[in-house]
């Protein structure tokens, strides 16, 4: 346990330092944590000072200075309950809002009527009110994703207030360990009635579609659907097969297959090794079964 509490503006700068020093692997300086924050780089220097004295951080002088956390400035971030820093697009309905939330402080997570947290954020407002269900992250660093209730907002101190509905913690995986390797594939030439009679016997929604060594597209039993719709029974899978494949590579973070998946509105990746040749699929199922639930 430690025998104080960060104020406001402390953990903002401890939680900026965390974030730049994770993604860019290298000591940071006061400036890019000011630039970060939006706050004058005299005051952060100031919450540094405060923050080394406390043994929060260590730093190194010079022109290639600068500051590094310490192991129990992360402990102590855990234990504050923020699990963001950094700039994440709120969604609703699945669809980006022109809000952009820069830090998730989660607060009661153990009352039984549902935790609750405070969203720093920017942006219109007036897209989201009370009731609304939104979404925040993955989170870069603690790759938290939240969904909640909108109880209040506070469009002057640029706060959103939420009840919790659902946290889940995305594990560090590769998508090669997530992925099935048993990759069931499809010719241009074969028939659609073919096709979904595969599709029906391995129990799988989609294939891609290989010719020779080359992955050509991808098709789902939807596509299939829509061309029986049609009256185009006879159709070949060349026909209605989509051109556009989105891969990942097998040594990816399942967290990276979750933004593709987002960014291009698909529910499956084809998996492929370093000179992209395929290797599997990973579904949206398949990540799900890897999520651990928190709280829902």
């Amino acid at each position: 346990m430690y025998m104080y509490e960060l104020s406001q503006t402390q953990r903002e700068v401890l939680m900026a330092l965390i974030t730049l020093y994770e993604k860019n692997k290298r000591l940071v300086k006061s400036v890019e944590i000011a630039e970060m924050i939006g706050k004058d780089e005299g005051t952060v220097r100031n919450i540094i000072s405060s923050l080394r004295s406390l043994g929060l951080l260590e730093s190194k002088t010079g022109p290639m200075g600068g500051y590094v956390p310490t192991l129990k400035a992360r402990e102590l971030i855990k234990s504050t309950g923020i699990v963001s820093y950094g700039s994440l697009k709120i969604k609703k309905e699945n669809k980006e809002t022109n809000i952009t939330a820069f830090s998730v402080e989660i607060l009661d997570i153990l009352n039984p009527a549902g935790g609750r947290a405070i969203i720093k954020a920017s942006g219109n407002f007036d897209e989201i009110k009370e009731g609304d269900i939104i979404r925040i992250g993955p989170t870069s660093y603690n790759r938290i994703l939240i969904d909640g209730e909108v109880q209040h907002i506070d469009r002057a101190m640029g706060q959103i207030a939420i009840v919790i509905k659902r946290l889940v913690s995305i594990p560090k995986e590769s998508v090669g360990d997530v992925a099935t390797k048993n990759l069931i594939t499809l010719s241009p030439q074969m028939s659609l009635k073919e096709a979904s009679g595969l599709l029906f016997k391995e129990k799988i929604r989609g294939a891609p579609i290989i010719d020779g060594e080359r992955i050509v597209g991808i098709i789902t039993t939807t596509d299939i659907a829509k061309a029986f719709s049609e009256g185009n029974i006879k159709a070949k899978v060349e026909d209605y097969m989509r051109r556009h494949v989105v891969t990942i590579r097998e040594d990816e973070d399942i967290m990276d297959a979750v933004r593709l998946m987002e960014l291009h509105g698909v529910g499956r990746l084809i998996v492929v090794n370093a000179i992209g040749e395929p290797r599997g699929i990973v579904t949206r199922t398949d990540i799900l079964k890897r999520i651990s639930a928190i709280t829902s």
